[in-house]
């Protein structure tokens, strides 16, 4: 079985992602690994775990049912979302460019490994 580090080591090798941060429904990081030196990871597990609460109460309100993954494009970057079990969230930040069918794709291949190594 696969280390949580592993698995996020493998997330940012996929093509255009560069931060893959796994985040306690708290905000805490629960580790986190980026090929970028200016990404505070903390900050992001914060802004995360924030973001993805009002996306499940939206899809409540909505009558969409359960979030399974969210993203978020902005001008510089994407930032892909995904449950991880009840208890945890994984996040991708990506450059603007990247293949989002792959990005989305691999996140939730890896879901299963990821809930493991919790």
């Amino acid at each position: 079985m696969a280390s949580l580090r592993e698995v996020l080591s493998d997330l940012i090798k996929v093509e255009g992602v560069k931060t893959a941060v796994v985040v306690g429904r708290d905000g805490f990081v629960i580790d986190g690994v980026s090929r970028s030196t200016t990404l505070d990871t903390e900050a992001l597990g914060a802004v995360i775990s924030t973001g993805i609460g009002s996306s499940e109460v939206m899809g409540s309100e909505l009558g969409v049912g359960e979030m399974t993954q969210g993203l978020l494009e902005f001008k510089g970057g994407l930032i892909v979302m995904g449950l991880v079990g009840r208890d945890a969230i994984v996040s991708l930040v990506a450059d603007v460019g990247a293949n989002l069918g792959n990005v989305r794709y691999q996140l939730k291949k890896r879901v299963p490994d990821l809930e493991k190594a919790l």
